[in-house]
């Protein structure tokens, strides 16, 4: 029960300072004071697609690196702490007593395989851009840049964070579980990736 009630504290603190920053950078003269673009900077999917576009690893996606290497030792703890989309869409169910009304529908695999398939759209944009000097697109889905283009009023984002909180409430964090290419990334990580697991792994092997 405590760490339920930390992790609301957090969740919530992460989305207030998300807001915050948003309203601060739309604000002139522009502060250069605040990270402005922290949760940008904290990005691993950006971090790597950034690097793969520039062909270089730029100071800009060092802690979007940091944190992926941190959730390989530790596991998955941005997605159900720290982003700002997670806790609204947790916060939306809280909000409209989701556990009351509760409707069990089984989601197809094909559907939660749907975010693998979106990451690896995004890696490819990423590598068309160095390859052939094609924009990034991949951006688009990021959670990230959709809050923040949905906050400056653009109507095609604004809808599309529309859907995604409206779906969220009938089926809980079905964007972070289904289609989020971050998401998927870090519980990649966490899982196939994590380092405790793979020296385990290699330590059985060795005594085997």
């Amino acid at each position: 029960m405590k760490k339920t009630i930390v992790r609301r504290v957090v969740q919530l603190s992460s989305i207030v300072l998300f807001i915050f920053l948003l309203i601060k950078t739309g604000m002139f003269p522009v502060s250069e004071k605040l990270p402005l673009d922290l949760y940008y900077r904290l990005d691993g999917l950006m971090a790597i697609s950034i690097g793969i576009a520039e062909r270089n690893i730029i100071p800009f996606v060092l802690p979007g690196l940091l944190i992926l290497l941190l959730i390989m030792f530790v596991g998955n703890f941005f997605c159900s702490w720290i982003c700002p989309l997670g806790g609204l869409l947790d916060y939306l169910n809280l909000a409209t007593f989701r556990r009351r009304w509760r409707i069990i529908v089984l989601i197809p695999q094909w559907l939660r395989n749907t975010g693998f398939l979106i990451l690896m759209l995004v890696i490819l944009s990423a590598l068309f851009s160095w390859l052939f000097s094609f924009p990034f697109i991949g951006f688009i889905f990021d959670p990230f840049v959709i809050m923040g283009q949905a906050a400056a009023g653009l109507k095609l984002w604004v809808c599309f964070f529309a859907v995604i909180l409206m779906t969220g409430i009938v089926f809980p964090r079905l964007w972070c579980n289904c289609f989020c290419p971050l998401g998927r990334l870090y519980t990649l990580a966490s899982k196939r990736l994590k380092i405790k697991s793979m020296v385990k792994k290699l330590t059985k092997r060795r005594h085997g």
